[in-house]
């Protein structure tokens, strides 16, 4: 369901983009906040929704299908911010993002004494909603669709601090 709904969401999130109608870094604040805070949401919901499985069902649906928004988020940032290094920073930010996938199992298994228990899965589903929560909140304080001075292969020698020698450099190889 994500992969399907990822298309159409893609296309309307450069569309916005190219008409002018959100910055790069507004775009991509956006979309990850509908998927992180959306899903939080939903995961709030999902952790009070007791018995009812109905309606556990179309939250955790939610959760899913909003969270294909992170693609249009902070996937895609690696590009905005540096096409040179970009597999370099997917690496970083999923590798520590995957930390939660050995974390999460430890965590619910010392939560998690009755499996039947709502009232302590409500706490694993809660401090997933924050998980969710604090990740956004930190792309939306520190986050940036511009693209990196570092992106360029060069940068440590265009720190000079004489800019004639720079130039004279940059017009040696041919450079404007």
């Amino acid at each position: 369901l994500m992969w399907i709904v990822s298309f159409p969401l893609s296309y309307t999130a450069d569309r916005l983009i190219i008409k002018g109608y959100t910055s790069v870094t507004v775009s991509r604040k956006i979309w990850n906040s509908v998927a992180h805070w959306g899903g939080a949401a939903a995961l709030l919901g999902f952790a009070f929704s007791g018995s009812n499985t109905t309606i556990a069902v179309v939250l955790y649906t939610i959760t899913i299908v909003t969270n294909c928004c992170v693609y249009m988020g902070f996937n895609v940032n690696h590009l905005d911010l540096s096409p040179n290094f970009a597999r370099i920073l997917m690496g970083i930010t999923n590798g520590t993002a995957n930390i939660t996938s050995i974390i999460a199992p430890l965590f619910v298994g010392q939560v998690i004494d009755n499996e039947r228990n709502i009232g302590e899965w409500r706490i694993v589903f809660i401090c997933s909603a924050l998980a969710f929560f604090l990740a956004n909140l930190a792309f939306m304080t520190l986050g940036s669709g511009e693209l990196q001075p570092w992106n360029d292969p060069n940068f440590p020698s265009s720190l000079r601090s004489d800019s004639s020698n720079s130039n004279e450099v940059d017009c040696e190889k041919g450079a404007v």
